[in-house]
């Protein structure tokens, strides 16, 4: 899986950097892509290839999941937090993932993944993802203003950031070592508030109380096990 996988994590990578100095965005508004709900998303492009497709004659459940972790490192160089984590040593690690299948996506289709980093709390980090048929205009078009196709899947990604081995709390670790405003921060909020949830909130809530139950399910399971 290795000799596949590495080389389209680096390849990703690489475009993203590419991205970022081809933009005609300031490094301000590079830095904000994907950055919560009020920013534009970053856009990652593919297709269903060789590597995606099933016998079923469409993309592969699996795949879905592999183009997600290839949009989110696509994002990270592309908006500054992959060089923050290389200067800070610290590392991005899955946590938890869920996907929602909506439509299929049909062999050597061009698709694009919208990735937005959603929000925090103390510990979490969760990015929301969606999967969208490509529309060129919409693709090349990095304010997010265009319109795009039907929503194809949906991916919503819970990780932490660690650091030393120990996790970190996202929020403190934006403020020192991303280049943004603390309203921007601020913003990434999916605690409570008096004014009502989001629908993000809401996901991310109902995200956690699956986690707390799988988590009780697979303790009780071990404590059985010898």
């Amino acid at each position: 899986m290795g000799i596949v996988h590495i080389p389209r994590t680096a390849a990703a990578i690489a475009k993203g950097y590419i991205k970022r100095r081809m933009s005609p965005l300031s490094d301000k508004e590079k830095n904000l892509v994907g950055l919560g709900f009020k920013q534009p998303p970053h856009i990652y492009t593919s297709r269903a290839g060789l590597f995606d497709v099933d016998l079923m004659g469409h993309m592969n459940n699996a795949s879905y999941l592999t183009h997600a972790e290839l949009a989110r490192w696509e994002w990270t160089a592309f908006g500054g937090t992959l060089e923050a984590n290389v200067r800070s040593k610290s590392f991005f690690i899955v946590a938890a993932s869920m996907i929602r299948f909506r439509r299929e996506i049909q062999p050597m289709k061009k698709f694009d993944i919208e990735t937005r980093l959603g929000g925090t709390d103390e510990r979490n980090i969760w990015c929301y993802q969606t999967f969208h048929y490509s529309n060129n205009k919409a693709s090349e078009d990095e304010s997010g203003s265009s319109p795009r196709g039907k929503i194809l899947a949906q991916v919503l990604t819970q990780g932490v950031i660690t650091n030393k081995g120990k996790v970190v709390n996202p929020r403190e670790w934006l403020s020192t070592h991303f280049p943004t405003s603390k309203e921007s921060i601020d913003e990434l909020s999916v605690l409570p508030s008096e004014d009502g949830s989001s629908v993000f909130d809401t996901k991310a809530a109902r995200f956690k109380h699956l986690e707390e139950a799988l988590k009780h399910s697979a303790a009780l399971y071990d404590e059985e096990t010898v």
